[in-house]
């Protein structure tokens, strides 16, 4: 091998190959390896007792495991056994670049502006006791930074109705994803969900049955779980999410490559959206447009199906803007008479571009 350098040169390269075949397979792959932390917290005291977090969590797990997750798992759990596990996914997840996930179902509250998992060791009856009896959604968040994870993933089905008299809002408080991070929450910010009426609650009962589709990119997942779940609520309940990915995600293989479609599959693909399109189109039924949403959740016509599906039927909740920010009703700016005014801000410079004021005329139909 080599025969032509130097002996010295040549033992050194046979030693750096053999060293190569020699390295552990995990050492090689560290990017396989993703850790949930699957919580569910049902068993609290008198009124505020929920009959389907804990078999949330065991259905969770058990989805969760078959799709190649390690699961570290908490039902009912006190504050101490909430921590303990926390600091247990950390440990499995420190520095091998791997993939965190939190499932929590059971009551959340917020508090100026932070989002509290709540123990069922919690007796909360004032503010003060938030943060000292409750988990701050961020001690998570720092235990997979600590880690040095390269992608989390926060799923909260936590926004039942609050018992506490604590808290400055109902629901949770909106939260922008940080990097790398996808958040999905059951309703939409200051909104409640519901517990559901059989094994499990609404939001995971959907969530459950997505999660079993294969190689199902991660916001294709949610946007499915939040269509039907707006649907079997009838507008009471529609799911929230904030990502800040940059890979493609599946949950039965991790992160993917990004596959992509020749010109004529891209063709072929929307001439067979545009073809179901065209046949729903005119339709009153907003079943239609459910459908079509859930069968091509990343469709470009995708826009248009989910204004048609909220001229039949508006969403009955809306979500509590970020502190700072002024929450828009689209819906509002659609009828004559009615202008909006738009800017936009560099966030470097901090300089206001100024923008334009759109203002409708007239509506014919669905024409503005």
């Amino acid at each position: 091998m080599f025969a032509w350098l130097p002996a010295a040169i040549t033992r050194g390269i046979a030693l750096i190959l053999a060293l190569g075949t020699l390295m552990p397979s995990a050492a090689q792959a560290p990017s396989d390896l993703r850790v949930a932390l699957v919580i569910g917290n049902g068993a609290y005291s008198g009124d505020a007792a929920l009959p389907n977090p804990a078999n949330d969590a065991v259905a969770m797990g058990q989805t969760l495991r078959a799709l190649g997750f390690q699961v570290v798992e908490a039902r009912d759990a006190s504050r101490a056994q909430m921590l303990e596990a926390i600091a247990k996914v950390r440990d499995l997840l420190r520095g091998k670049g791997g993939v965190g996930m939190l499932y929590y179902a059971g009551h959340g509250l917020q508090l100026d502006w932070r989002n509290y998992m709540v123990p069922i060791d919690a007796r909360i009856a004032s503010a003060a006791d938030v943060a000292v009896q409750a988990i701050d959604l961020t001690t998570v968040l720092d235990a997979f930074r600590q880690a040095g994870t390269r992608m989390n993933i926060v799923v909260l089905d936590a926004c039942r109705d609050n018992p506490y008299v604590a808290g400055t809002g109902k629901g949770l408080a909106p939260l922008d994803a940080p990097p790398g991070t996808f958040l999905a929450f059951a309703t939409a910010p200051g909104n409640v969900a519901e517990d559901g009426s059989g094994q499990n609650g609404l939001y995971t009962s959907f969530l459950l049955e997505e999660l079993k589709r294969p190689q199902t990119r991660i916001e294709d997942v949610f946007k499915r779980v939040r269509l039907n779940v707006r649907q079997r609520s009838h507008g009471r309940q529609v799911p929230w999410e904030s990502t800040s990915l940059e890979d493609d995600f599946s949950f039965n293989s991790g992160v993917m490559a990004v596959a992509r479609m020749n010109l004529i599959d891209k063709e072929r693909a929307f001439n067979q959206e545009k073809a179901e399109w065209d046949r729903i189109k005119e339709s009153r039924s907003a079943d239609d447009f459910y459908g079509f949403l859930k069968r091509y959740p990343s469709s470009s016509i995708s826009e248009a199906a989910t204004a048609r599906l909220n001229l039949l039927t508006r969403p009955q909740v809306v979500a509590t803007p970020l502190q700072g920010r002024q929450a828009v009703d689209y819906a509002a700016i659609w009828k004559k008479g009615s202008s909006s005014t738009y800017q936009r801000t560099d966030t470097l410079t901090k300089r206001t571009v100024p923008g334009r004021t759109v203002t409708v005329e007239s509506i014919d139909g669905e024409l503005v």
